[in-house]
């Protein structure tokens, strides 16, 4: 904060209050903030029927509680009136509901705003040995659904179906929740990298992307696997092969001091030369903790050199409109210099009857 002359940060309920203050809690219509300034104790602007969850689970100490029957422009300026004449730069949380943002606006027109993440995201982007561990269990909650997952595929299942028993399994292996909506892609539905999941029922010859994660303990896992119904043809047998080969160069070349722009590179390069490069349509990967997506993110004209504890996906794919679509992912962590995988699973072509 010092080094950007960032006087106060401002949080909402999100990745960041978690980080801080070990408070989880999703974004809501009540004014609900962390406040951290540059040079004294951090404290809570927390609705009154909050308060004891955030005495319980925060070990953040100072407190600031409002009614439901105050306003909240009222309570913001009366919480942090002490920093307002002198304290004229504020951090905010890309998080934050803009009406509250607009009540801060309004309440300190004179200070200077700027993105918390300048601050943050170098704090987040390297994992402690602690953070490692919850994204390792998350991404054994993963593995274990997907392998449970295989036992459900097969012809005339539905995709709504196996979404259904993906989110279920997800719980029931242990996971806080669902880190985002299964994406279960079926023949050419395949073709859409962000295709969810619908009414169409799996076929013989269909490729299936599986894309799906969970969150434990407020930590992220995201694996994509594609299997084969039935005996897929030799076109598409390749194409996996290509992904497949796409995938492994990345993952082995993604090292300490590498730019993550390279790493994507290293994907591309054997889509390119197999003749898939325009149907590798999005990045090679994007970093994973707190949020699904953060930095560091594995794409061209990113110079952000690897480093210990980053961690992050690889997943090409090959996309064929109106046909079908590869995609295979592995959650990855810097370690000792070199990529481990923190994604268990076979990355063979399942074949399911």
């Amino acid at each position: 904060m010092a080094e950007k002359a960032i006087d106060l940060l401002v949080f909402a309920p999100g990745p960041n209050m978690y980080y801080l203050s070990g408070f989880l809690e999703e974004p809501g219509e009540r004014l609900f903030m962390l406040t951290v300034p540059q040079s004294d104790d951090p404290f809570f602007i927390v609705p009154e029927l909050y308060e004891e969850h955030v005495r319980r689970f925060s070990w953040v100490e100072q407190l600031f509680s409002w009614k439901d029957s105050q306003d909240a422009r009222t309570v913001l300026s009366a919480a942090i009136k002490e920093w307002l004449p002198s304290r004229p730069s504020i951090g905010i949380d890309s998080r934050m509901w803009s009406r509250f943002l607009l009540i801060l606006l309004a309440i300190a027109p004179e200070a200077r705003y700027e993105d918390a993440s300048t601050v943050m995201s170098r704090l987040r982007l390297r994992k402690s040995a602690r953070e490692i561990e919850l994204l390792e269990k998350s991404a054994e909650i993963a593995d274990a659904v997907f392998l449970e997952t295989l036992k459900k595929c097969g012809q005339g299942v539905s995709e709504n179906q196996i979404a259904a028993e993906i989110v279920y399994e997800l719980r029931r292996s242990g996971a806080d929740s669902i880190a985002f909506e299964p994406v279960v892609a079926s023949g050419p539905n395949a073709a859409l990298p962000h295709y969810r999941s619908g009414d169409r029922k799996l076929m013989r010859g269909d490729l299936v992307v599986l894309d799906f994660g969970c969150l434990y303990r407020g930590y992220n896992s995201d694996i994509t696997r594609t299997v084969a119904i039935g005996d897929c043809d030799a076109d598409r047998k390749q194409t996996y092969s290509v992904v497949r080969s796409a995938q492994e160069q990345a993952v082995q070349g993604a090292i300490e001091g590498i730019e993550a722009q390279s790493v994507d590179e290293l994907a591309r390069e054997i889509i390119k030369k197999a003749g898939w490069g325009p149907f590798f349509i999005h990045r090679t990967g994007h970093g994973i903790g707190l949020e699904i997506h953060e930095e560091p993110y594995i794409v061209a004209g990113n110079s952000m050199k690897l480093a210990e504890g980053m961690t992050f996906s690889v997943e090409p794919g090959i996309y064929v409109p109106g046909q079908y679509g590869v995609r295979i992912e592995d959650i990855i962590v810097i370690e000792a210099g070199r990529a481990r995988r923190l994604n268990k699973c076979t990355r063979d072509l399942p074949v399911l009857y």
